[in-house]
């Protein structure tokens, strides 16, 4: 099998490894950041040969958006395999996301009139409950996009973090909108109009 393996690994697709690697390790700690580094982090190219998955960073290498396929699964499923990625599941999950982003403006308008009319309500932890906001996401009212979005518009994280008092499921959505925001090449200005005509 390592052998079969070591025929898949060559410079591309190691490229592609480490990029996975380091995206994993953005959505998934809190002291990486895969812009900051470029998708960069340390592997072993030795180590790689030996691994019984590298025919899937070889086919992963050959994709026409190898990133964004990528993103759009760990965006759902931080610690994915790449297997994960690169079968059909993957293909499916990478369609949807982009359907999404290429219409983004349109889905931000119809998930804001699921929100409550009080803008400020929305994003209320009380007695330590989880907002509304965050509630409608896990609840799939809105989208992820939507979430992250707004949830940066408002910069409500210290806030979130202070007062939200369950610090597991919370403080793992708080950190995957966090993380996710730079992957999302929008017009913030565009969002921030779309926001006042909704609330204000």
């Amino acid at each position: 099998m390592i052998k079969t393996s070591q025929s898949y690994a060559n410079e591309e697709s190691f490229q592609w490894y480490v990029k996975y690697l380091a995206m994993k390790k953005h959505f998934t700690t809190d002291g990486y950041d895969y812009h900051r580094y470029h998708g960069k982090i340390r592997a072993s190219f030795d180590k790689f040969r030996t691994r019984n998955d590298a025919y899937f960073f070889e086919k992963l290498a050959r994709k026409d958006n190898p990133e964004k396929l990528m993103l759009a699964t760990m965006v759902v499923k931080p610690n994915a395999w790449i297997r994960e990625i690169i079968e059909q599941e993957g293909e499916d999950r990478y369609v949807d996301w982009q359907r999404k982003i290429d219409s983004l403006s349109r889905t931000f308008k119809s998930d804001l009139q699921n929100l409550d009319d009080n803008f400020q309500a929305n994003f209320a932890a009380v007695n330590g409950q989880h907002p509304y906001i965050m509630t409608m996401y896990m609840q799939r009212k809105i989208s992820i996009e939507t979430f992250t979005i707004i949830a940066h518009i408002a910069n409500i994280f210290p806030y979130w973090e202070k007062e939200v008092v369950d610090k597991i499921v919370a403080y793992d959505i708080i950190r995957l909108i966090r993380k996710y925001r730079p992957f999302l090449e929008i017009d913030e200005k565009k969002f921030k109009d779309i926001v006042r005509e909704r609330f204000f």
